[in-house]
């Protein structure tokens, strides 16, 4: 109608103007004094949408496809294990997570791998169970695992402290140590399940402690997915530590958590990450270690939410643990406050190219936006497995 409109006053417009063209030319006026024209200030592109980027979340849709996994878990008592396997290309690896949570405190452990197929002419009968065959037309296919890379993150507690030379950091040959907080008696562990995309999910843990003091909040994925504004890469895990109401016997006082690394062969510090270098994380520091073409990265944001206000998160240099010469222990310092929001990545570090779309986010209300398509369960029980087997 706007349009039938339009061509009304054209047509309208053309009319009078053959018309007046006959008549006599009017008396000559001097115009009225016009106003300088208004110009309209220039109207915005419309952001370009990558037609490679269908799901909007800033990975591209080739590359995500290509680094999809297919995640398996397995419940027992005080551990939970995954495996995770490449779902497409000649060359499949698998990457494992074990979740440990005890007396000794949190531990995750990441374990990466190749998995390798081989012909077996004349495949042998006893034990059955100990052979990965598989039968191929006329062949016997026996698989197996070889391991490129493992390591280990364990939170064991807290320190309470006061920072006499106000540096920000636990020094403990000057600062006043307070107490130690033991992170070592848990509640049962939740785990809830929401769809990512058509084929692949977000697997969400939640860990407490008995008096709830310290929580984590740990996130595996199948496929890229932004969660509370961080990229997470189907090779790594995000562990977002909590720490709420902890009981100060200092009114001065803050707290470091303890976090102890074990690494094959020392961790490196750096201030430029793999992420950021990648394009998809701002203010991170990270410890990593290499073995040939991989990657191991302990990675955490520089910034906290302590009470609802975003402030400097700072580390002591590591240093190796006494008791234990392949363990190297971090400190992570906190602002003093009653609700601390950190979140830490551990994972394989890859390397994608991101485009500047603004990605899809799952926020860290995670639990109240999962709906019917979560699965919560308190898990209890045994299972028994058969360690590094693809089952």
């Amino acid at each position: 109608m706007f349009g039938i409109f339009l061509l009304g006053i054209l047509f309208l417009t053309m009319s009078l103007g053959n018309s007046v063209a006959f008549e006599e030319d009017p008396p000559h006026e001097d115009p009225p004094g016009e106003e300088p024209p208004h110009e309209d200030p220039p109207e915005e592109e419309p952001p370009h949408e990558d037609p490679n980027d269908e799901d909007k979340d800033g990975v591209d849709d080739d590359v995500e496809e290509d680094n999809k996994r297919t995640i398996e878990i397995w419940f027992g008592d005080n551990v939970v294990e995954m495996a995770s396997i490449k779902r497409h290309g000649d060359q499949k690896d698998i990457l494992e997570m074990r979740i440990g949570y005890n007396e000794h405190g949190l531990s995750v452990r990441v374990s990466f791998g190749t998995i390798i197929r081989t012909i077996v002419e004349d495949p042998p009968v006893e034990d059955p169970e100990e052979l990965m065959n598989i039968q191929n037309g006329d062949d016997h296919v026996e698989e197996w695992i070889e391991y490129r890379l493992e390591f280990e993150v364990r939170f064991p507690g807290l320190i309470e402290y006061v920072d006499l030379n106000d540096n920000g950091v636990f020094d403990h040959e000057i600062d006043h140590f307070i107490e130690d907080y033991g992170i070592n008696s848990f509640q049962p562990i939740s785990y809830m399940l929401t769809p990512i995309s058509a084929d692949s999910n977000l697997h969400y843990f939640l860990l407490n402690t008995t008096d709830g003091v310290f929580a984590a909040h740990i996130y595996f994925v199948e496929e890229f997915v932004y969660v509370d504004e961080t990229l997470i890469s189907p090779t790594q895990v995000k562990i977002d530590i909590e720490i709420s109401n902890f009981n100060y016997i200092n009114d001065s006082s803050q707290l470091a958590l303890i976090t102890k690394l074990r690494f094959e062969g020392n961790g490196l510090e750096k201030d430029l990450t793999e992420d950021e270098k990648d394009g998809y994380a701002n203010d991170e520091k990270e410890i990593f270690v290499t073995n040939d073409e991989y990657t191991g990265i302990f990675s955490w944001k520089e910034t906290a939410l302590i009470d609802g206000v975003e402030m400097d998160v700072l580390t002591n240099n590591l240093e190796v643990d006494v008791e234990d010469e392949h363990v190297q222990i971090l400190l992570i310092n906190y602002p003093r406050g009653n609700h601390i929001y950190h979140d830490p990545k551990i994972g394989i570090s890859i390397s994608v190219p991101v485009n500047s779309f603004t990605p899809v986010i799952i926020t860290g209300t995670i639990i109240s936006v999962i709906g019917v398509a979560a699965i919560v369960g308190l898990i209890a029980g045994v299972v028994v497995m058969k360690k590094r087997r693809i089952i």
